[in-house]
């Protein structure tokens, strides 16, 4: 029993540092446009995220290299965006129904220069994340989504 107990304590603990380590990214994601400064220190905690890492973070990481890329000289944008872009959509194909993962590619599209020709999915992935809304239990993602739509979205 003692031992049953402790694997259950260790897990308990996994999965609250997992939410806190997404509570701070999504803080920092949410002010990464903000300053060059914010937008590294959003990406600092993501440098080490490979692509067999959770998807979450695999979208997150494609995100932060988007962000940096807006603060590199005009002409090492375009190789910056294509750096980041398999990044996220990697994450997309590895967890289709995942509404953060989706909501990081609608945030990184919509905002986006056209002329990239990264803008295909902003109204699939805005349905589908409006339609998964209702269904998210955590606290913070869900708020994360609606501040977004309040906030950032362009439609």
């Amino acid at each position: 029993m003692k031992k049953l107990f402790s694997l259950f304590a260790a897990l308990s603990c996994v999965v609250l540092v997992c939410a806190q380590e997404l509570d701070t990214l999504r803080l920092l994601y949410r002010d990464a446009t903000k300053s060059k400064e914010q937008a590294q220190a959003f990406y600092e905690p993501l440098a080490a995220v490979t692509k067999n890492d959770k998807p979450v973070l695999v979208a997150y990481k494609g995100a932060g290299l988007m962000l940096l890329a807006r603060y590199e000289k005009l002409a090492a944008r375009g190789p910056k965006v294509k750096e980041a872009v398999p990044w996220i959509e990697q994450a997309v194909a590895a967890a289709p129904d995942n509404a953060e993962i989706r909501l990081i590619r609608l945030s990184v599209q919509e905002h986006l220069p056209k002329f990239l020709k990264y803008n295909q999915n902003i109204e699939n992935d805005r349905q589908f994340i409006e339609q998964a809304l209702p269904s998210v239990e955590d606290a913070g993602l869900k708020a994360m989504i609606t501040g977004y739509f309040d906030s950032f979205s362009t439609d």
